[in-house]
């Protein structure tokens, strides 16, 4: 990256992988990660607003209704409780049941991984909501935003605090596979007609994006780095005849890439 890349562009960061495999992701710069959260809170506004309107029209029709028997400060402070409740909500389910991404992330094709490519946990993502209120949400929000923009990781507090990153994921270039299908297809070998393997998002990433740069390592580095995610996602492939294949490593992750 030249020296007079703004700090509004994408930068890029290495994985945390063993053997010091250089394995470079591109991180979310500050403009997409405004945008995601932006999106995410219009989403959360509407939700609130809709539940809100279906209060009142179903309140109107009590002859008692405990609206009018509240005080101003009691309405306001149950509104930031519903606010605050329902963020800290929004944001910890959909990380952690949609793998890294809330709607505003998807949208924007953002997700949130652990520093060595894993994906993260319920606690991850939770530990890196703690500090959501701070760092993100309000006028506090350029605590978090000065943080992006001096961190080497363009990280957050939460960020640090669960050791996470937010990368922005890039389109996978699947010609590489093309020779390799058809000529698996017009064989009718075996392992054209085996079943698909499920790997999860991140392991998936780390395959694709290997044999998609596979060619700019030496080859000590190469094959090492390949003999670690072959180790590393065997266990996915049990059962299959994938898991007993005398195929090479790296020739192994391409008939996997193949499969999933």
């Amino acid at each position: 990256m030249s020296a007079s890349t703004s700090t509004w562009d994408a930068r890029r960061t290495e994985l945390e992988l063993p053997e010091e495999i250089d394995l470079q992701v591109e991180l979310a710069n500050v403009g997409s990660r405004t945008l995601a959260i932006l999106a995410d809170i219009a989403l959360g506004a509407l939700v609130l607003f809709i539940v809100y309107s279906l209060t009142l029209l179903l309140a109107r029709n009590v002859t008692d209704d405990w609206l009018t028997r509240l005080s101003s400060s009691a309405l306001k402070t149950i509104f930031l409780l519903l606010i605050f409740g329902f963020q800290w909500c929004y944001f910890n389910l959909f990380e952690w049941m949609w793998n890294g991404q809330t709607p505003g992330k998807r949208l924007l094709h953002l997700r949130v991984i652990k520093v060595d490519g894993s994906p993260v946990s319920g606690i991850d993502v939770l530990l890196r909501n703690l500090s959501r209120p701070i760092d993100t949400l309000g006028p506090m929000g350029l605590i978090g935003l000065v943080m992006i923009f001096v961190s080497r990781k363009a990280q957050r507090l939460g960020d640090m605090m669960a050791r996470t990153l937010v990368i922005h994921e890039t389109q996978i270039d699947w010609s590489i596979f093309d020779q390799i299908e058809g000529g698996a297809a017009s064989s009718g070998s075996p392992a054209s007609l085996a079943p698909a393997i499920r790997i999860d998002s991140a392991q998936w990433e780390l395959l694709h994006r290997y044999l998609n740069r596979r060619k700019q390592f030496e080859s000590v580095a190469r094959a090492r780095l390949a003999l670690t995610l072959y180790e590393g996602l065997k266990p996915c492939v049990k059962g299959t005849d994938l898991e007993r294949s005398p195929l090479p490593p790296e020739d192994w992750l391409v008939e996997l890439a193949r499969r999933t």
